[in-house]
């Protein structure tokens, strides 16, 4: 990635930040925050670094990525308020108002804590979020989970309850900055959403999806037929296309 990025490494709100750029700056370029996956208890991948290479070479974008406490060294209150320094941090670096956030996973879950954090203090909201299959609710109570387990080659409920419970800590895992499924959706900024069928979250993924329309957000959602969790980070032809996907989203954002 050094060879083909300008990466810089900064510590923020005492956690690594890598910054990725493109070598040559583009005029429509964005800098965007990433958070990445992980049921909260396990670092990025090499997965993630991957896709996040290939998404600034194709997107001209500039993309921070922290490495945010992990449980259960850390929990849910800790995390969030590091990532919301973090984020305003990096909008002051930038001097603008608010950036746009992705996150698969649970790192989508994170973007939408980040979110009703800055909204509990009267911060302005991210211009649009991102979010790659999201962990929307670490109860994984959803009615049609156990019926569809069996299918997902690659999560299983028991691990991500017993995950999120340790992530929650002391708020539980009802809070809506540990299960943002339950928080208030109305005035969230447009969403880009992916699921995969074979993905045993993608249940309440759809229902949040639903949810946040009925609260009048702007909201995108595809959909990928077989796919299993965080295919849009895999490589794999669909995990392309649905890159270009993210890619042709942001771009259309930028001239907006």
């Amino acid at each position: 990635m050094k060879r083909c990025l300008d990466i810089r490494e900064q510590c923020l709100a005492g956690v690594p930040v890598y910054r990725l750029a493109p070598r040559t700056p583009t005029a429509h370029g964005q800098h965007l925050l990433y958070l990445h996956g992980g049921a909260y208890v396990r670092p990025i991948t090499r997965h993630h670094w991957r896709f996040l290479h290939e998404l600034v070479e194709r997107s001209g974008h500039t993309i921070s990525v922290p490495l945010y406490p992990l449980a259960p060294e850390s929990d849910c209150q800790r995390t969030v308020a590091t990532v919301v320094q973090i984020y305003r941090q990096l909008c002051a670096q930038e001097r603008l108002p608010a950036l746009g956030v992705m996150g698969d996973s649970a790192g989508g879950g994170l973007a939408l804590a980040l979110c009703d954090a800055l909204r509990e203090q009267g911060s302005v909201l991210p211009t649009r979020l991102v979010l790659i299959c999201p962990w929307v609710d670490v109860r994984m109570q959803h009615a049609a989970i156990a019926g569809s387990e069996q299918d997902d080659p690659m999560l299983a409920a028991i691990g991500l309850r017993e995950a999120g419970r340790l992530y929650a800590g002391e708020l539980g895992v009802d809070h809506p900055h540990v299960s943002p499924i339950e928080g208030d959706l109305g005035g969230l900024p447009p969403l880009l959403i992916f699921a995969g069928t074979r993905d045993i979250a993608h249940h309440d993924e759809l229902l949040f999806a639903e949810r946040c329309r009925a609260a009048g957000v702007q909201v995108e959602c595809v959909v990928g037929e077989g796919m299993i969790h965080v295919w849009p980070i895999l490589p794999i032809p669909e995990g392309r296309q649905a890159l270009a996907k993210i890619v042709q989203y942001l771009g259309n954002a930028s001239r907006v």
